[in-house]
Formats: structure tokens, sequence, C-alpha cells
């Protein structure tokens, strides 16, 4: 499911707001992840063999996530937690299901302060607990993930926190 709240009243700083439900993040963190080479290289051979496709890669300095659909990890996760701790290594590997991944975008984001703080704000007032967060280094774009009943009230959070 697409979900596209594009409209001209969203206050000129973002243009529309999608998103798609069912996904599965997983999650990988490792002391020291930032400074070793081929790391994320490694996770996404391990999904290659398992032919599993990825939507979204969020990383930070010592975690990686991995956003895929949960159809193509279904009865397969302790195979792929098990093959990505055999290559990998990792601290500690979790996979959580019932992700929605909402994406909100516009030109009028890019070097505009305060945009992501009424994002936040806006799920902060929707009582929706985010799970996920990226942008890109072209502030075009934000992306995070809530948990999937959270989907619609975090989809009008943040068109209401943009048409304040």
């Amino acid at each position: 499911m697409i979900l596209d709240r594009t409209r001209s009243d969203i206050s000129g700083v973002i243009t529309g707001i999608a998103g798609h439900k069912n996904f599965a993040l997983i999650s990988i963190e490792k002391a020291m992840l930032n400074s070793e080479i081929g790391f994320c290289r490694k996770v996404l051979q391990v999904l290659e063999d398992f032919d599993i496709s990825i939507e979204h890669m969020p990383t930070g300095i010592d975690t990686v996530s991995v956003v895929v659909a949960e159809s193509e990890i279904k009865d397969r996760q302790s195979e792929i937690v098990r093959r990505i701790k055999e290559v990998c290594q990792p601290d500690h590997i979790e996979i959580s299901g019932g992700i929605a991944l909402i994406a909100t975008v516009g030109i009028g984001m890019v070097r505009n302060p305060g945009t992501a703080a009424r994002l936040f704000d806006g799920l902060h007032k929707a009582g929706v607990n985010v799970r996920m967060i990226d942008q890109g280094s072209s502030e075009l774009n934000i992306i995070v993930g809530v948990d999937t009943p959270d989907f619609d009230k975090a989809v009008r959070g943040i068109y209401d926190a943009f048409n304040e």
C-alpha cells in the first residue's frame, strides 16, 4: 500500500508524504563497525545469497540496519541471523517485524532549518514512536520507520505539522 499525500497546501517545504507497510528491520550492532572494511558488503552478500532485496539501509558508527520486505524473510529469520553471525560476527543482531516506512519529501526541505523538528514534533503530538530515522545528505527527504499500527496516525501527524 502506498499512500501519497501530495498536496499544494503542505506549506511549501514538503511536496509529499508516501509510505509503505510490511517491512522488517534487521538491526546489527558491532563496536567499531565503521572502521571494519567491508562490513556492509558482507551483510549485503548474505542477503543476496538468500535472494533478498533491500528497501533501505540506514547506518551509524556502531550500527547498521537493513529494511527488507517481511515476506522475503518469512520462515527464514533464524537462518539469516545465523549466517550474518557467522560471516560478520556482530555483537548483537535482532530482527523486528511490523515496520512501516514513511518518506517526507520536498525540495523546500533543503537548507531549511527546523524541517526535521516540525516532522518529529508532528509525530510526537500524534503519539508515534519512531523506530528508525534516515535523512540523506541531499536533504530531499526524511524517512522514518514506525510500527505498522501507527502508520495512519504518523502520516496524519506529519501532514498536520506542515499545515500549521
